[in-house]
């Protein structure tokens, strides 16, 4: 099955006094009838490094693939406009800015990202 990955690093909203980090981003181009977008976490630690990931206020279950590449079918949760939410387990590592002055997410959390899956 192809597979097109959509990286969520950078354009974060500044950390929350809590350490919430917070991506809005639109609904992606290119999705056909048929299609499915999957919600991706890798990240080389065998413990989760955030207590919950929220996609518009829906909290995500993600299921193991291999190695350290988490999956979650987020196809029908998309709207025009959404808000993916990572609720931290501990304080957040310091942000590092890109250079437009967006925080990038902390790279030591893994990486997030979506993919279109086309069923070919």
């Amino acid at each position: 099955m192809p597979r097109h990955a959509i990286q969520l690093g950078t354009a974060w909203e500044p950390p929350a006094a809590d350490g919430r980090w917070l991506r809005r981003f639109g609904r992606p181009s290119g999705v056909g009838p048929g299609d499915a977008v999957v919600m991706v976490v890798e990240r080389a630690a065998p413990s989760v490094p955030w207590r919950r990931l929220l996609l518009n206020d829906v909290e995500l279950s993600f299921t193991a693939v291999a190695g350290g590449r988490h999956e979650c079918d987020v196809t029908t949760l998309l709207r025009d406009r959404n808000e993916l939410l990572v609720v931290p387990e501990t304080a957040a590592p310091a942000a590092v800015d890109t250079p437009r002055g967006r925080p990038r997410f902390p790279e030591e959390w893994g990486r997030i990202f979506i993919e279109i899956v086309t069923p070919h």
